[in-house]
């Protein structure tokens, strides 16, 4: 809930942070500021300031910045005005609310090919007679693989060589899931989107689990012996593709397609026996296809354990093979049917996508070959057409047999569970949540360190203060005090201050800054504290410092001698260093 607000109003959050985060920093800086004070109240009574020492000690105790103040003293102000500062951001960085994460352990349902896999076989491509299926939202979901998805499986052929390598291809799952997989799928990562509904999703970053597939490799090569060849027409408009291939058994094979002519046909011939010992597709095509001819692709399955990471935040699948599992995982007869089913699908597209003037098939092998020979143009020996060819086929080969291995997958899921629960498995998936961490360490540990020397700070004073006993009740930020201390002092002190002109009767002006006013000159007059019997604070002019200063800068050097002059600037500098206040004032 927490996670959720702090994710969709992030302005309100920062500005919540930020008010939390003043109102302790203004905490920790009145008690540092009213330290300060008492230890300036305390200085005050055994020593004289000037008027630009009290201001001083006023700008450092709220803490403002004055402008007027001259540079001894700004540079000082200015200082403790930027720490005063640091405490709320230290408070802001303890507890402001980060993005982290968490991780628990959910059961996610994943395809079962160690159970019931008597839905996956080839279907006959006849109207009426296709494999089980079904549709909703999240796609069609189908055991009629090579008939009825034949759109995502050729565009997957058509993309397979869109980047260096397969596994730096991103392209979408074979569904209407949105998801997609970064790399190759290896068949795997079905589950994404179907069967992870009841992930606590609103604030779910991802998870990971392990799951049981085939790693498939496919060798392409050029054949010129083989006799996997078009003939005909044995009808009008009708060729046969025939031949033995080098896993036939049981006979040659045979399959028909259509065309005006053999030059737009790519024919594709798998041994249809499932007494086949290997998995070869071969293929034969006309003319306007002719690179294509006598290529043949021999495919492995290898049993592999896969690591499938799904990104929910992006829906991206990244899928990573771990290690080979024991050919026995899979009953041997199933493990053949399963493979030999998915490349008997090659055969099937290769008749669902010839036209009488096209191969889609061969269109979609040519883009890949084409896409394959600009990614590897800058090898160097420069690739000969032939590897160029077979390298785009191998790629698109293998991407369909990927994707169609997910298909049967999610068919698993999606219509198997709805005829028969065994075909699926619960897997255990470590799920990675989203969450709200408040505030990083090192601003916690500051702010801890930070609250312990203000509590040290505060001992060790009341300590050296004997708990301010020598407090006097003036406090000089009061204007009240301020005013009626003046007042006890008497006409003294407007007399010193009218009295500290130039010599031409006018006040000195001083601008510093931009932003200054202008400085009446009477900011180095010196005052001291005094009680009267009753206790009471009055502010008195010091004469002896006060009277030292307003001599400063007005040495006249005329009709002396050498001697003369030594001893009236000595003189001189003898009043300055006499009548000069520190930032803590004189002592007396």
């Amino acid at each position: 809930m927490v996670f959720q607000l702090a994710n969709r109003y992030p302005a309100s959050v920062a500005f919540t942070v930020q008010l939390l985060a003043a109102l302790f920093g203004v905490i920790h800086v009145a008690v540092i500021c009213k330290l300060i004070n008492y230890a300036l109240r305390l200085r005050l009574r055994s020593a004289s300031v000037s008027l630009d020492v009290l201001r001083t000690w006023v700008d450092m105790t709220i803490p403002r910045i004055d402008w007027d103040l001259p540079l001894r003293f700004f540079f000082p102000v200015t200082l403790m005005v930027f720490f005063s500062l640091v405490p709320a951001a230290l408070w802001a960085g303890s507890f402001a609310p980060l993005v982290s994460s968490t991780s628990t352990s959910m059961v996610l349902r994943c395809p079962d090919y160690t159970r019931n896999i008597s839905l996956i076989k080839e279907y006959p491509m006849e109207i009426g007679k296709a494999g089980p299926s079904y549709r909703n939202s999240q796609g069609l979901f189908t055991f009629s693989v090579g008939q009825q998805l034949i759109g995502p499986l050729l565009s997957a052929a058509a993309g397979a060589s869109s980047n260096d390598s397969l596994a730096k291809i991103t392209h979408p799952k074979i569904d209407n899931t949105q998801f997609s997989y970064t790399g190759r799928s290896y068949g795997v990562g079905s589950s994404a989107g179907l069967t992870d509904l009841d992930f606590p999703q609103a604030n779910a970053a991802g998870y990971k689990y392990n799951e049981y597939g085939y790693l498939t490799t496919a060798q392409c090569i050029y054949n010129q012996s083989s006799n996997f060849t078009l003939s005909g027409p044995v009808n009008e408009w009708i060729y046969a593709a025939a031949g033995t291939l080098p896993d036939s058994v049981e006979g040659p094979e045979y399959s028909n397609y259509i065309g005006h002519n053999a030059k737009a046909i790519v024919a594709m011939g798998v041994a249809y026996s499932e007494l086949s010992p290997r998995r070869y597709v071969a293929i034969t095509a006309g003319e306007f296809y002719a690179h294509l001819n006598n290529t043949q692709c021999e495919f492995d399955f290898a049993p592999t354990m896969f690591e499938v990471t799904v990104d929910l935040a992006n829906l991206n699948i990244t899928v990573k093979p771990t290690s080979a599992i024991p050919e026995t995982y899979i009953h041997e007869s199933d493990a053949r049917n399963i493979t030999r089913t998915v490349v008997r699908q090659f055969e099937l597209l290769s008749n669902d996508l010839t036209n009488l003037y096209d191969s889609l098939l061969g269109q979609a092998l040519n883009s890949s070959i084409a896409a394959y020979s600009m990614s590897m143009g800058g090898s160097w020996p420069p690739l000969t057409q032939e590897e160029r060819t077979l390298g785009g086929l191998a790629n698109a080969m293998i991407a369909m047999a990927d994707d169609m291995l997910v298909a049967y997958g999610s068919a698993q899921l999606m219509v198997g569970t709805r005829i028969n629960s065994t075909t699926s498995v619960p897997r255990v998936a470590d799920v990675y949540l989203y969450a709200l961490q408040f505030g990083q360490p090192a601003y916690i540990y500051a702010v801890f360190a930070l609250n312990t020397v203000i509590v040290l700070a505060v001992l060790v004073e009341r300590y050296r203060t004997r708990v301010w006993a020598d407090l006097t009740r003036f406090n000089y930020l009061d204007p009240r005090d301020l005013i009626v201390a003046a007042s006890r002092g008497g006409e003294q002190l407007a007399h010193a201050a009218d009295d500290m002109v130039g010599q031409d009767g006018r006040k000195v002006p001083r601008h510093v800054w931009l932003l200054s006013d202008p400085d009446e000159g009477n900011g180095r007059l010196v005052v001291r504290l005094r009680a009267d019997e009753g206790g009471h604070a009055a502010i008195e002019v010091d004469e002896a410092r006060s009277e030292a200063l307003m001599g400063e800068g007005w040495v006249s050097y005329e009709d002396v001698g050498v001697d003369e002059e030594k001893a009236v600037a000595k003189e001189a500098w003898e009043r300055r260093e006499k009548g000069r206040v520190g930032v803590f004032g004189s002592a007396r």
